[in-house]
Formats: C-alpha cells, structure tokens, sequence
C-alpha cells in the first residue's frame, strides 16, 4: 500500500525558515565583500566559490588575454611549480613568485606590478626542500588596515601593510640577521625548539642563519598562514634529520 504525507502549513513554513537560516548565517560569517578573494580558498568556509557571474558559458569563448603576469625574474632560477593562489581584496591582487617566494601585488586590470617584497638571502633558504611550492599569502586587517602575512621557505613569518609593501609596526621582534627589518616578523624556529629534545641534546647556540642541523631535520611551509580571531596560524612541512628520533616500519 503505497504510503502519503500530508504536510502541516505551518510546520512546512517554519522547516523551510529553519533550512533557510543557516544559508543567511554562513553568508554572514564568511565576510566575504562581493567579488573578493580574501582567502586562499575564496573564503573563510573555504568554499572556492565566488558568485560573480561576468564570465558565463554564453561568453567564455570570447575572452581574450588581457595582460600576462611572468615570474621568471623572481629567483635565481625558473619556477616551473608555480603552485599560489592569487588573493584579491579591495582592487589588488597579491600573489608570490618565484623560488624565493618574493611578494607581488598588481592591478588586476593591468597588470601593472604595485609593489613587491623579497625576504634577505638565509643559508636556510638554500636548504629549504619548499622553494618552489608558495600557495599564497594570508589577508586580515586590524584597525581598518589591510595586513598581507606570508611565511618564507625559510620558515619566517612575515606582516607588510597591504598598501606600501613594508613591515608593519609592533609585530615580531628583530631577527640578527642582515638586510631584515626590526619588526614585521618572526622567525618561526626558536621558540618551537626551545623544549625540544633532540635540539637540547644538540647542545649548541642556535643561529638564525642556519636553522635547524640537517642531523636533526628541517621544517619550513608551503601554505600561506590562517588569521582565526587575531591570532596567525602557520603550518609546516617537515623532514626527519639523520638522527632519526623514532623509525616506522
């Protein structure tokens, strides 16, 4: 016997209003201006999804090439992983290039470059196994102003004004090395040895140029960091040392 329901008025109405409330909440949340690409995945849901619909299926085929963007420059070689995710907030795009990950940023409808920043050379980056793996820079703003952050193959974090390019203020705090400002970054490796067993066992003064002995391993990051209510996430990409800690079979 072939089985029916029979909605209630009121009750389909409050279901519907119950589904549809959620859809208005995450849109909320998300705090994503129409047309911008403030995350390495569209947004803050990581939904790698925009609602602009300028380009569609009756127009695609008429597009032509407006401006072309070359990272050949960008490094002492060519990068032929070019793997970032552009990021767009408020009429300009930001991006990395190139084996040492140098940040761009350009007029999306020239090309025109606007300014660019390239961390100071480190025996660390030589030794870094992610040159050429950027994915991208991280977006947030305090007090109104734009902060681009990004995390070098060397594993320093680094805050410049979205606008200018340079290292903001009260961030960080000065890393002993040539060529780096006084604040705007961090170097990422001291406090995550500074309990570290096999690092006190190493029983040597730590020096920002070198990093961590290949005896023991390196860490760096591909991806750029996450900002979740003002504190900067960074992840890392690791590999193990000679002095292997623990083997799995």
């Amino acid at each position: 016997m072939p089985s029916s329901f029979r909605g209630v008025p009121g009750l389909s109405l409050t279901l519907a209003l119950l589904l549809l409330l959620p859809v208005v909440v995450s849109a909320q949340e998300r705090q994503n201006p129409y047309g911008e690409w403030r995350y390495q995945s569209a947004d803050a849901w990581g939904t790698r999804y925009s609602p602009v619909n300028q380009i569609n299926a009756s127009n695609f085929e008429d597009l032509e090439v407006a401006w072309t963007f070359q990272s050949d420059n960008y490094g002492p070689a060519q990068d032929y992983q070019f793997k970032s995710t552009p990021t767009y907030v408020d009429g300009v795009l930001y991006t990395v290039a190139g084996p040492r990950r140098t940040v761009v940023a350009m007029d999306p409808g020239t090309g025109e470059m606007l300014w660019t920043y390239r961390e100071p050379h480190t025996t660390r980056w030589d030794r870094s196994m992610r040159q050429n793996y950027g994915k991208g820079v991280a977006y947030d703003e305090i007090d109104g102003r734009g902060i681009i952050y990004y995390t070098s193959p060397a594993f320093f974090l680094h805050a410049l004004d979205a606008k200018t390019g340079r290292h903001v203020e009260n961030f960080g705090s000065p890393v002993p090395l040539p060529g780096f400002p006084e604040s705007g970054v961090v170097d990422l490796l001291p406090d995550l040895i500074a309990d570290w067993g096999p690092w006190l066992e190493w029983d040597e003064a730590y020096d920002p140029d070198y990093g961590i002995p290949r005896e023991l391993g390196f860490i760096t990051s591909s991806s750029p960091p996450i900002v979740v209510n003002g504190v900067v996430v960074v992840g890392n990409s690791a590999e193990q040392g000679y002095n292997q800690t623990r083997i799995e079979n």
